[in-house]
């Protein structure tokens, strides 16, 4: 049996990898594999932990654009998974979406360990303990011939390269408020078909977690000079192209160490283009 790749080394942990780049850490990295692909078992550590239903967060938001496209009978042969970070959902689409699951993210080393997952068809890494300790956790993808191909690459999400066809369904998790521009990222898909067809399905999945160093206030979905809330400024820009199939809130939680964890709730929202 061939010895899968490691993806994150322990003494990496231990490191000041800090170089200005958000998310590319190897504190962010693991984090961002353990929520993407650890278990239960592996976020937690120990059975009934409190914050347990906020695990699975990317498999949760496939099953929800999975039931959208069978109650609306669209049918998803292409999805593009945008800001995808690690990839965990773009594997997690692959187990239904027909043909093929690509993801990009604005971090190379984010899309370097996705696409070593997917060559390799797992992986390990390792997570940070109390203290100096870390530990490693193997991850194990279903097999390739079980899902659609899945592709990685680096892509700015405010300005997407366009396929030679149109998508069938789009995801942007967690990504709008950490774009430079979220109405300029979402207006690719209500004033073109080039991104997503007609009829093709867009899912928006964010916390509204702004800050002013990922983008200026003034473009901050929302204003409280007027009262409007970000999952209202969203709808705003939304509304003129797509119809609303879908809107409910869900848990995520990011592991920082066995006692400590930042829990979320995304607003999501999915939408079928006219």
């Amino acid at each position: 049996m061939a010895v899968p790749p490691v993806l994150l080394k322990e003494d990496e942990l231990l490191q000041d990898e800090a170089d200005g780049s958000a998310y590319e850490t190897a504190r962010d990295i693991s984090k961002y594999l353990l929520m993407h692909y650890g278990t239960v078992e592996d976020a937690f550590e120990r059975p009934h932990h409190p914050l347990a239903p906020s695990h699975g967060y990317p498999a949760r938001l496939s099953e929800l654009l999975e039931l959208v496209a069978l109650r609306t009978g669209t049918l998803v042969r292409t999805a593009l998974d945008a800001g995808c970070s690690v990839g965990g959902i773009s594997h997690a689409l692959s187990t239904w979406v027909q043909d093929v699951v690509v993801g990009i993210d604005a971090s190379p080393r984010s899309i370097e360990i996705a696409q070593s997952l997917t060559r390799h068809g797992g992986g390990t890494f390792s997570v940070v303990q109390l203290g100096p300790f870390s530990r490693e956790i193997q991850v194990t993808l279903p097999e390739a011939e079980r899902r659609a191909r899945v592709e990685f690459d680096v892509d700015d999400a405010c300005s997407l390269a366009v396929p030679s066809r149109p998508y069938d369904a789009v995801v942007l998790s967690n990504v709008l408020d950490r774009v430079r521009d979220p109405e300029v990222c979402l207006r690719q898909f209500t004033d073109s078909t080039a991104l997503l067809r007609r009829g093709g399905l867009l899912m928006v999945a964010c916390p509204w977690s702004w800050y002013p160093e990922f983008s200026p206030p003034e473009t901050w979905l929302g204003s409280s000079g007027d009262c409007v809330t970000s999952e209202q400024g969203l709808k705003n820009v939304l509304s003129g192209g797509l119809d609303l199939m879908l809107e409910k809130d869900e848990a995520g939680v990011l592991r920082q160490n066995p006692r400590e964890y930042d829990y979320f709730e995304a607003h999501v929202t999915v939408w079928k283009k006219r």
